[in-house]
């Protein structure tokens, strides 16, 4: 199997190079006499998919044979017997280094062969160069794969495995990952990772054509957000699995390796709107080259962090320095090549950048990038700051900066669909802020309610005797819900006035003038759920990053014991143990929980024993409410035999997944293809 496997990642390595060759050949031959290079570029690149999906269907199959004689499948096979073991057992596919690098190749092989399918018909210069260019990356990941440290086929020692292909010593997929989220969490964020190749490839190839028209930014407009879409679900999908996995009742840790999943989503949104400009506007020309590139390499280096060994964290594999110089050198060759592109193509690539008005559209996605970019930038320094032999810095520095910039970026989107193009005037922006601004101010005045009552006395609960007047906390949670508040009215107000519009000049009712607007005009309305879900999302961030009540107790263990928080009693029922197939032991605690007398839900916390890893992971009971989510976390018995309790109240948590999903919604939405047929030139 491993010779196997080696051999289909070499097809695929080869059918790269030839596909290249035959591209750059063939578009040097001219498009008439170049036409069978060119055709057999295109059928090369199919030939990267079958080769890579024959190497990634090979390591599946071995993790369903548990072949254990590989030494990717020894270390990381599930162990699970629940319901989802079969689904635990593909997943660990992509659970390690080897695995994911593979996964990562297999997934920019689909995005060629289908840039290679919807193009082939047609083989213009742009397609054939910028499909060159993809092939180039793929090349570079494929040959990364070959370097020792990355191989999922390699094979294991001969200590490792019996006479009858049993593992003889301990070990399988990490614990942490047999979770629901974690097991798509992976999966998405490639996704996002390799569509956001095609971009750039696209990005190059109008360079190296020398074609500034829009072609380039059409044909992978919906590609982009939709790789965008996958990426923000993937980094959803992390914090979930953060919040309810790790048992420290959080979902973002500001870890190295959440950061490198987040730096690309941030310069896509720059991404995005740049196209936007250069579509509508012939603006922009030079920033979508630019921020194609930086998102790419954003990408590039989350893999080079969570591969190279370069940072600390509990998500990182082993370090390896030839990874380490492998993916830097792919960091320095895709800003080099942009750079020296847009530098040598200055004039042809010379767009409408110049805005008239500070209060006008252009000038509003001028600042959407800069603050994207300067913020990702920031980010990633302070991300590579200890590998650089510079100082280790903690949530507290990173939130220090995002909750100003978080404020002022979604001031930027709340007033933005508000703006026209070149200069809004004053008397025409207020008549069209004014129905929104009241919303938002009864929106503000409702969450300033629950704040006093609800979210100030925890903070007063970890600073006794703090003054809400001088509080920086009250300032910036004030400045949050005023923006989000302002954001969701504004998406709203320009939903209910588009189908208003609509049914008075169509005849239809609100509802059906509205349901015309969500699906017909999609890029728009999309971008306006988008923007909605973004508003509910940073109320969301205010309650449940800033106001969290923490407590730690430690219980009688007996029955009936009791204890409270935040207005919330528990009172223990007692413990259920389970032994399962596997030798795994499950401790589960079961908690009545009440509020003002009345009996709001069940938390059973818990710990479970993985027999074959030798690890413990913390089970937490979590119950949603619309304001409050109850984070219950056993973390075991102290040495008197007392159970040991960790309860956090998290404020309108639950606002941050609704407006993930709206946001995702909206994403999916926006990308959604037109009827129409695809530009040829």
């Amino acid at each position: 199997m491993a010779n196997l496997g080696n051999l289909f990642m070499g097809l695929a390595l080869v059918a790269t190079l030839l596909s290249v060759g035959a591209l750059v050949w063939g578009h040097r031959l001219g498009q008439k006499r170049g036409e069978s290079l060119t055709n057999l570029g295109y059928l090369a690149t199919f030939g990267v998919f079958i080769g890579a999906s024959a190497a990634i269907a090979l390591l599946t199959a071995a993790f369903l044979r548990e072949d254990f004689s590989l030494e990717y499948v020894a270390q990381h096979h599930s162990t699970d017997v629940s319901s989802l073991s079969l689904f635990f057992r593909i997943a660990a596919v992509w659970a390690g280094r080897e695995g994911s690098l593979l996964f990562w190749a297999w997934l920019l092989s689909i995005f060629a062969a289908w840039i290679a399918y919807r193009r082939m018909s047609i083989t213009d210069p742009l397609s054939n160069v910028s499909l060159a260019v993809l092939n180039v990356v793929q090349f570079t990941f494929l040959t990364a794969l070959f370097i020792p440290l990355n191989n999922p086929f390699k094979l294991s020692p001969a200590s490792w495995v019996g006479p009858g292909g049993e593992l003889l010593i301990r070990g399988g997929m990490n614990p942490l990952l047999e979770h629901w989220a974690m097991m798509l969490h992976p999966p998405t964020l490639f996704v996002g990772y390799a569509g956001l190749a095609v971009p750039f490839a696209f990005a190059i190839g109008a360079l190296i054509i020398n074609d500034s028209s829009k072609l380039w930014v059409d044909i992978v407009d919906r590609i982009t957000v939709f790789a965008w879409l996958f990426l923000g679900l993937g980094n959803g999908l992390g914090a979930v699995w953060a919040y309810v996995v790790l048992g420290w009742g959080g979902y973002w840790a500001w870890d190295p390796v959440e950061n490198a999943s987040l730096l690309p989503w941030l310069t896509g949104v720059g991404l995005l709107h740049s196209f936007t400009v250069y579509k509508r506007r012939g603006g922009f020309k030079k920033w979508s080259i630019m921020m194609s590139a930086v998102t790419f390499t954003f990408v590039i280096l989350g893999t080079f962090i969570v591969r190279s060994g370069i940072v600390q964290s509990v998500h990182a594999f082993a370090p390896d320095n030839l990874s380490f110089w492998w993916f830097l050198g792919m960091m320095v060759g895709v800003m080099a090549s942009a750079t020296i592109g847009v530098i040598v193509r200055g004039d042809s690539f010379r767009g409408a950048d110049e805005f008239e008005s500070l209060t006008s559209k252009e000038a509003a996605y001028y600042f959407n990038n800069v603050l994207m970019l300067v913020a990702a930038i920031v980010i990633a320094a302070l991300t590579l700051s200890p590998a650089l032999g510079g100082k280790t810095y903690g949530p507290t520095t990173y939130d220090a900066i995002a909750r100003p910039v978080g404020i002022l970026y979604m001031f930027i989107l709340a007033v933005c669909p508000l703006l026209v193009w070149r200069k809004t005037e004053g008397a025409q922006f207020m008549q069209k802020v004014r129905y929104p601004l009241v919303a938002a101010a009864l929106l503000f005045v409702a969450l300033a309610i629950v704040w006093w009552n609800a979210m100030w006395p925890h903070y007063l609960f970890h600073n006794p005797g703090a003054n809400p007047a001088t509080s920086i906390f009250t300032y910036e949670a004030m400045a949050g819900f005023a923006i989000g508040s302002l954001t969701i009215a504004v998406a709203i107000s320009l939903f209910v006035n588009g189908a208003r519009k609509r049914a008075a000049a169509k005849g239809e009712n609100v509802l059906s003038a509205l349901g015309s607007i969500i699906f017909k005009a999609r890029t728009q309305s999309g971008g306006f759920m988008a923007h909605l879900g973004m508003g509910i999302i940073i109320i969301g961030l205010v309650g449940s990053s800033m106001f969290v009540k923490d407590a730690r107790l430690s219980i009688p263990n007996q029955p009936g014991a009791e204890f409270e928080v935040g207005g919330y009693e528990f009172v223990f029922q007692g413990f259920q143990d389970q032994t399962l197939d596997n030798g795994d032991q499950i401790s589960e605690l079961i908690f009545e929980v009440y509020r003002d007398g009345r009996q709001t839900g069940i938390a059973t916390p818990g710990q479970i024993r993985y027999f074959r890893q030798d690890q413990t992971r913390l089970d937490v009971s979590v119950i949603v409410e619309f304001l409050r989510d109850i984070f219950v976390v056993f973390e075991g018995l102290d040495q008197a035999g007392n159970i040991q309790m960790n309860v956090k109240i998290n404020p309108l948590i639950s606002w941050v997944w609704f407006g993930f999903g709206l946001l995702s919604v909206g994403s999916a939405i926006a990308m959604w293809p037109r009827r129409r047929p695809e530009p040829v030139s």
